[in-house]
C-alpha cells in the first residue's frame, strides 16, 4: 500500500464520492480511480461500492480508512516535528474546531496567550456543530476539538477529556410574545429554526419534545447549517430554537436573547477537549491544550460578572486537576 492511495481512499471516505474527491485533492476523477483500483487489487479484496449517489465503503472498506487516518495524521505530525528541527520560526498551523459557547468567552483570552508562545504558529479555527467536526477530526484536518462529547459510537477512533457539563434550553428574542412560557406545549404553534445534521433529528425531536409527551410540530422546525444565521433570526423574528444555555449568557447575547424558565429538563451535555486515539499531540497542540486548561482553572476562580454569568449555567468538571497527555 502506498501512502497516496490511502490518501485517496480517506478523502474519498469523507467527501462521499470520486468527484468530490478528486477536486479536494487537485486531481482528476480518473488519477484517483486509478490509485484506488491498484489498492484494493493489492488489499484483495474490494473496499468500496458504488450506488447512484456516490461512493459506499465496504467493511474492509471502513477498517482500512480507519488505518489510513491514523497514519497520514501520524505523517503529518512528523513532518512537523521535522519542520521545528529545520527551522524552529518554519510557519506551523494549528487547526481546532471549537463549540461557539467557548469561542466566545474562553477563546479571547487563550489565542493571545498561545501566540505569545508560539508565533510562528498559524491558528485556524472552526465553529459549528460538533457532530460534523468528528470525521475532520479523524481524517487529520483538524488537530483537535474543544466541542460536545458524543456517545462512544461516534468517537470511535477519539478520545476525550471531559471539562463541563451544561443543559440545553429554549430560547427566544427578548421581548418575544411567547417570553413567559412555562411549558413546551405552549410552543407548539410557533416556528422554530434548529442547528442539527439529518443524523441528530430523531434524537433532538425526542429530547425537545417526545419525551414530554408531546409531538414535535413538524411543518413549523426549520434548519439553519449555521449557528450564527440561527441565533439571527432568532433575534430579530419570533421563531424559536434550542442551544446551550451557556451560549445565552454570553456578553454579545445576553441582551437579545432569553431562556424560557420551562418545566421540562433536557438532556445534559459534555464539552470537553476531543483528539484522535493513541496519538501524541504536536507540539503546538499540546502547547494549546495546557493554555486553555489553564484558563479554565482562571475562570473557576474569576470574579469578572461577565464570566460568573456564563459559569452559573455550566459545571466544572474538576478543571483544575486536568492535565494533557
Amino acid at each position: 500500500m502506498k501512502v497516496h492511495q490511502l490518501r485517496y481512499l480517506a478523502v474519498v471516505a469523507a467527501e462521499g464520492s470520486i468527484r468530490a474527491a478528486a477536486r479536494a485533492l487537485g486531481l482528476t476523477q480518473a488519477t484517483v480511480t486509478q490509485g484506488l483500483r491498484e489498492l484494493e487489487a493489492n488489499a484483495q479484496v474490494a473496499l468500496l461500492t458504488r450506488h447512484g449517489s456516490g461512493i459506499a465503503l465496504t467493511p474492509a472498506g471502513q477498517d482500512l480508512v480507519a488505518h489510513a487516518q491514523r497514519v497520514l495524521a501520524q505523517l503529518r505530525q512528523a513532518e512537523d516535528t521535522l519542520a521545528r528541527h529545520r527551522d524552529s520560526a518554519a510557519p506551523q498551523r494549528l487547526s481546532v474546531g471549537i463549540t461557539p459557547w467557548v469561542a466566545q468567552t474562553l477563546m479571547p483570552r487563550v489565542v493571545p496567550a498561545f501566540r505569545a508562545a508560539l508565533p510562528h504558529v498559524q491558528i485556524e479555527m472552526f465553529d459549528g456543530l460538533s457532530v460534523l467536526a468528528y470525521p475532520r477530526l479523524r481524517e487529520g484536518s483538524l488537530d483537535l476539538m474543544i466541542g460536545r462529547i458524543a456517545a462512544d459510537d461516534a468517537m470511535q477512533g477519539l478520545q476525550a477529556l471531559p471539562l463541563f457539563s451544561y443543559e440545553m434550553t429554549v430560547v427566544t428574542r427578548r421581548g418575544h410574545p411567547r417570553a413567559g412560557a412555562r411549558s413546551i406545549a405552549e410552543l407548539l404553534e410557533d416556528d422554530w429554526i434548529l442547528n442539527f445534521t439529518p443524523g441528530e433529528q430523531a434524537a433532538l425531536m425526542h429530547n425537545l419534545f417526545g419525551q414530554h409527551g408531546v409531538a414535535p410540530p413538524r411543518q413549523r422546525i426549520h434548519l439553519a447549517h449555521s449557528a450564527s444565521l440561527m441565533l439571527t433570526l432568532v433575534q430579530q423574528t419570533d421563531m424559536l430554537t434550542f442551544c446551550p444555555w451557556p451560549l445565552v449568557e454570553t456578553e454579545g447575547l445576553r441582551t437579545s436573547l432569553l431562556a424560557l424558565q420551562l418545566r421540562e429538563r433536557f438532556r445534559t451535555n459534555t464539552v470537553g477537549i476531543i483528539r484522535r486515539a493513541q496519538e501524541t499531540p504536536t507540539h503546538a497542540a499540546a502547547c494549546f491544550i495546557e493554555l486553555f486548561l489553564a484558563e479554565v482553572r482562571a475562570w473557576a476562580r474569576s470574579d469578572e460578572p461577565a464570566m460568573r454569568r456564563v459559569l452559573h449555567s455550566v459545571d466544572l468538571l474538576e478543571p483544575a486537576s486536568t492535565q494533557p497527555s
